[in-house]
């Protein structure tokens, strides 16, 4: 049973209800105009919500504070339209010509589809490193201290120090 907790409106998340897939269209309860945390969490955050549902505690309240970070998201609704229509135009980078340290990561289960696109950059920049996960959705749930320690790691190797005084 869904509490009001779990559900929001759909207008928070800036998209028309045409835009959804039948799956995740609204019933026509009284509920007609909230979208469950389920939905809102692929929709919205990229991830499976089974994912979210199975992390640790740690990783819910994570998942939890970003998602009330960025709702509502309708007065950034008119920058999110602009960035689909810039990159979905965007021709092919050179990637062979990038010269900077690069650390792409991702989950194969990211539903904005970014993981084939990161092991692709990462196959083409020289010297590039991936991580892929098999899962954790756009946010990388459960991943997230390997994560942190992979990023710690890199910028410890990427970055040059300066000599000791």
């Amino acid at each position: 049973m869904l509490r009001e907790a779990d559900l929001f409106p759909w207008e928070w998340l800036g998209v028309p209800l045409a835009l959804l897939s039948s799956e995740q269209m609204p019933d026509t309860t009284a509920r007609s105009f909230f979208l469950d945390r389920a939905t809102v969490v692929r929709a919205l955050l990229g991830t499976p919500s089974d994912v979210v549902e199975r992390a640790s505690g740690d990783e819910q309240a994570r998942v939890a504070a970003i998602m009330e970070h960025i709702l509502p998201v309708s007065p950034r609704r008119a920058g999110l339209l602009n960035e689909v229509a810039v990159t979905s135009t965007l021709e092919r980078y050179d990637l062979e010509h990038i010269a900077a340290p690069t650390l792409a990561i991702s989950a194969a289960d990211d539903l904005y589809g970014t993981f084939d696109g990161g092991r692709y950059t990462a196959d083409h920049i020289p010297g590039a490193r991936f991580i892929g996960f098999a899962s954790g959705g756009h946010l990388c749930v459960g991943h997230q201290q390997e994560i942190t320690s992979e990023i710690a790691a890199f910028l410890t190797e990427a970055v040059p120090h300066a000599p000791a005084s």
